[in-house]
């Protein structure tokens, strides 16, 4: 597997001098698993449609053999699925999966999105191949040798946490999770053993007293799960949009005074690598 972060921003993009180390683009995450000889198995996941997708796109024009996992349908995981060009090519085909939450599917909230007049063009209109898949909340889909397993966070409207495993390999992406709010023992399940966890931690732990129950996790929740979980490597991601550079790297501090020895943790930044066939883990 070869993971890259193409948005690691939580609710609003974000482009001034401040964030340019870590980035402004809103959720978006890119698995590569290269080719395979089963052709039931995508050479590409992505997991969410936040505006870092828009980079994808640029760079991956052709895609492949791609299944698109999503979170939870809030506008900052889908506000760049519109202006995505691998759309645009009629060779590509998509599948979707997506939880339903409050009624409406993935495929029906994409298509309001698409809607004049806030948007000239319609899902119907774009040319590439698609599917969309509605799965439970506990789902396991099993694509060729890739298996896609699912666990519900606490989050407002629902969230979904997607665990890959291929190859021996194991990824996970908690999406927005309240971990303090219900939800914990299921992510620390479904990442038990897994090499890397890019786990919500957008609040300081003095910040979450006055914003509970608004569906997200502190740094310190996502290296307590990380160490009781056992996973090799954990990425804090869904930054605050007030998080300068400077402030993402005292909750880093945090989070790393926290976890002592035990476990490495970073700061997810858009364009961030991490190849899981690299024995460093860590590329930019």
């Amino acid at each position: 597997m070869r993971i890259k972060l193409w948005g690691t921003r939580g609710s609003i993009a974000v482009s001034h001098a401040d964030v340019a180390r870590h980035g402004g683009a809103t959720t978006c995450i890119e698995v590569e698993l290269g080719a395979n000889a089963n052709p039931q198995t995508p050479e590409r996941v992505i997991f969410d449609l936040g505006t870092g997708v828009v980079g994808l796109g640029r760079a991956h024009f052709d895609l492949g053999r791609t299944a698109v996992f999503q979170t939870h349908l809030h506008w900052d995981h889908i506000q760049g699925f519109p202006f995505f060009a691998g759309l645009f090519n009629p060779k590509n085909h998509l599948d979707f999966f997506a939880v339903p939450r409050e009624g409406h599917s993935l495929r029906d909230v994409l298509e309001q999105q698409m809607t004049s007049p806030t948007f000239p063009i319609g899902l119907n209109a774009l040319p590439c191949g698609r599917t969309f898949h509605d799965v439970r909340p506990d789902a396991c889909v099993q694509l060729g040798d890739l298996r896609a397993s699912a666990a519900e966070m606490s989050h407002p409207s629902g969230s979904t946490a997607w665990r890959l495993d291929h190859r021996g390999y194991g990824f996970v992406f908690s999406g927005d999770c309240e971990v303090q709010a219900g939800g914990r023992e299921a992510l620390i399940s479904l990442a038990k053993g897994a090499d890397v966890l890019v786990m919500d931690a957008q609040y300081f732990p003095d910040e979450y007293e006055t914003r509970r129950g608004w569906g997200h996790s502190t740094a310190v929740d996502a290296v307590e799960v990380a160490i009781e979980a056992g996973v090799g490597q954990l990425v804090l991601t869904h930054h605050d949009p007030a998080h300068n550079d400077a402030r993402l790297d005292e909750k880093l501090a945090i989070a790393r005074r926290v976890a002592g020895r035990r476990i490495w943790v970073e700061n997810g930044f858009d364009g961030m690598v991490i190849d899981l066939a690299n024995v460093t883990g860590l590329a930019v």
